[in-house]
């Protein structure tokens, strides 16, 4: 009897480990993006007291659905007209054309990632700040950890010497990361200071739950 549940727990545990190796499919980053824009959302709305929302994305399907994630949530906690607008955009002249868009709100989400190539979401996140800085847009401005963890504001400060004076002033920018040995999605108080990216406080933090953890970790499997 012994012998069978030890059995049974080291198949368990292998059947585990199988698990933890094997990259997503479409459909679990489609969830997992899910799990995310949710939880993020919620955090927009009751943490940071934002009733409306412009979230700049790309055309993939999972920057599509971590968008809608959080759209969902803005939606549902303000019952108004015109609390959300998202763009999808593919270049920086999709950007530029649809620059007035992106000041209608109390604030704007760049949530790029997805499939896309990472130069071409960074000419996006640059386009977008560009836009941003030339009109000082004063709402807040919420990054996801796609934009954030490859510390693209500093690249673009680098580049950019308005853009960096922008965002050197800004006091109310926002990020999302997740700590993956905590269990936890944290939303930060960030800003730019002297050319480089930091955050200031931790301003929510939000328990994964077991399913919403093991996607994500899956998700940093590499394909072969």
């Amino acid at each position: 009897m012994i012998k069978r549940s030890l059995l049974v727990s080291m198949l368990a545990l292998s059947s585990l480990s199988v698990s933890a190796q094997t990259p997503l499919d479409l459909g679990e980053h489609l969830t997992l993006r899910t799990y995310t824009g949710q939880a993020a959302g919620l955090s927009i709305t009751n943490q940071l007291n934002i009733k409306t929302m412009t979230l700049v994305q790309n055309t993939s399907s999972i920057c599509t659905a971590l968008a809608a994630g959080i759209g969902v949530e803005v939606v549902a906690h303000n019952r108004d007209n015109n609390v959300l607008r998202t763009l999808a955009l593919e270049t920086p002249e999709q950007v530029r054309a649809n620059a007035s868009t992106l000041l209608e709100k109390q604030a704007v989400g760049l949530v790029f990632g997805g499939q896309t190539p990472p130069e071409q979401n960074y000419a996006l996140v640059k386009a977008t700040l560009t836009e941003l800085a030339k009109a000082n847009y004063e709402g807040a401005i919420f990054y996801h950890v796609a934009v954030w963890a490859p510390k693209m504001l500093e690249k673009v400060a680098a580049e950019s010497a308005e853009v960096k004076a922008y965002l050197e002033a800004k006091t109310n920018m926002y990020a999302l990361t997740i700590n993956a040995d905590q269990g936890k999605m944290l939303i930060h108080h960030v800003g730019l200071k002297q050319g480089q990216q930091a955050s200031l406080k931790i301003v929510h933090e939000a328990p994964m739950n077991a399913s919403w953890l093991d996607l994500f970790k899956r998700s940093l499997v590499k394909r072969n």
